[in-house]
């Protein structure tokens, strides 16, 4: 954690001398840029990822082949994990380990939700600030801060690269500004012809199968969320049994860039009344309402999951 903090108190000190431009549509403009050239540029980043897990390297290869985005991550340690897209399909493949694909839009392990983010949707709940510029490296960059109108959720600092408007550093911070985790670009190659060769053997290789993923199914509970922090949505839930007759019920919501899960079950007799973990950006509390159990867990600071869990009503109670 000390890494990570002191990369931030660096960025922001550096930025002192820089000339802020607070205006939002600037700011949003910058954004919009970043995520248009992720999608559409052919590049490769080197980059790590600093969180209390360690520090890990990763390759990650993109390039739009015959209209459709085509693209690999690669873990450069001793794991060699590796994610392959190619159109909507995304395929994971680690040794020891059976492969599998998923739909979707872009890879989202690794890389900060931030980068592919619809800061038009989410201008509503968060401010862009267009701090300045920043030199990283032999990169000019401009910074982005992004922050949460009611101070319910994490904030962004991203450095965006000013010629090309790929990402170079985007740190995940709490409300009091200490870094939780960092995206940091070490390298990077766009427009190379090199890019586009490598992710030819992609366009070409077998998928495995898609997993079947079950559709949302429409269930009523007997209980409620009714403290949610504005702009979250509800996006799945489901009941999956965890013994004879015992049963967990989820809900998921996403606001578009963080997501949390609430969880009811009937409590355990052994179980606290009341308690609170938090690794790196993800907080896990549990609170006892009556025979219920209730687990809030997901990217949100522990006093929003606190909230949360305050505010799931039962029926008729």
């Amino acid at each position: 954690m000390k890494r990570i903090w002191l990369s931030v108190a660096f960025l922001t000190g550096s930025l002192l001398l820089a000339a802020p431009a607070s205006a939002q549509q600037s700011a949003e403009a910058l954004l919009q840029n970043m995520g248009n050239a992720s999608r559409t540029l052919s590049y490769e980043l080197s980059f790590i990822t600093i969180s209390p897990k360690g520090i890990t390297p990763v390759r990650y290869r993109y390039a739009v082949m015959d209209g459709q985005p085509v693209a690999q991550i690669m873990q450069m340690d001793s794991s060699r994990r590796e994610i392959v897209q190619r159109g909507q399909e995304i395929s994971y493949y680690e040794p020891g380990l059976d492969s599998f694909s998923l739909s979707g839009n872009h890879i989202v392990d690794y890389l900060p939700s931030i980068i592919f983010a619809d800061f038009n949707a989410l201008k509503a709940y968060y401010n862009f600030i267009d701090v300045g510029r920043i030199h990283i490296g032999d990169h000019p960059g401009r910074v982005v801060r992004i922050t949460s109108k009611d101070n319910s959720r994490y904030n962004y600092i991203v450095v965006a690269d000013e010629e090309t408007g790929l990402p170079l550093q985007v740190d995940l911070l709490d409300q009091n500004n200490v870094s939780l985790e960092q995206f940091r670009v070490v390298s990077a190659s766009v427009n190379n012809s090199s890019v586009t060769e490598a992710l030819k053997a992609v366009q070409s290789v077998t998928m495995p199968p898609v997993l079947a993923i079950p559709q949302p199914e429409k269930i009523k509970f007997d209980w409620d969320v009714m403290r949610l922090p504005n702009g979250f949505k509800e996006m799945t839930r489901n009941r999956r049994q965890v013994g004879e007759q015992e049963w967990v019920e989820t809900v998921m919501f996403s606001d578009g860039l963080f997501s949390f899960s609430v969880n009811v079950a009937k409590a355990v007799k052994t179980a606290e009344n009341q308690q609170t973990m938090r690794q790196g950006s993800r907080t896990l509390y549990t609170i006892r309402k009556g025979d219920n159990e209730i687990t809030v867990f997901g990217e949100l600071p522990p006093a929003t999951a606190r909230q949360i869990a305050d505010g799931v009503t039962f029926s008729g109670g």
